[in-house]
């Protein structure tokens, strides 16, 4: 599902070679090793949403890895959320996304951030109908391929939760 979302989401946003790279075994090995050891993954909490037996979306929060972030009280993250396209508009990213406010509410954060490409259109959108600010930018070097990602970010995560 990690895999195919990317392929949806960023076919001509990121360079095809880095999307041909992409690989199930080795995006299976990353979460069993998330999975297993949740503490040794900056305690990386996930979330799935299914819809029959397929896995239509999901989640990941932890703690803040941006260190400027964090200063400027950012505390959490939201690591990645991810929804297949032919499962959107059906309100799985919000509950996803109101599901990682509490968690990591109830964890004791304070506010939230997240990185996404800016030419993420789509997700971008949606990050603003949730009432997320922009509070950075920076470059992903990925090989020979220079990415933007855009921070949004969330002050309070009760506001968060109260704008799902």
């Amino acid at each position: 599902m990690h895999v195919e979302s990317w392929l949806e989401t960023y076919t001509g946003i990121v360079p095809e070679e880095i999307l041909a790279a992409l690989s199930v075994p080795r995006r299976t090995l990353a979460w069993e090793s998330i999975l297993r050891d949740p503490a040794g993954n900056d305690d990386s909490v996930v979330y799935l949403r299914e819809m029959g037996c397929v896995v239509a979306g999901f989640g990941a929060c932890s703690e803040q890895r941006d260190s400027d972030l964090k200063a400027r009280g950012f505390d959490g993250e939201i690591g990645a959320i991810y929804v297949l396209r032919c499962f959107q508009e059906q309100g799985i990213g919000r509950s996803l996304m109101k599901e990682l406010a509490i968690d990591l509410s109830g964890r004791g954060f304070r506010g939230i951030a997240l990185w996404v490409l800016k030419e993420n259109a789509r997700a971008r959108r949606f990050y603003d109908k949730c009432g997320g600010e922009l509070i950075g930018e920076r470059k992903e070097v990925r090989g020979p391929v220079i990415l933007t990602e855009v921070a949004y970010g969330w002050r309070d995560i009760k506001d968060l939760q109260e704008r799902i």
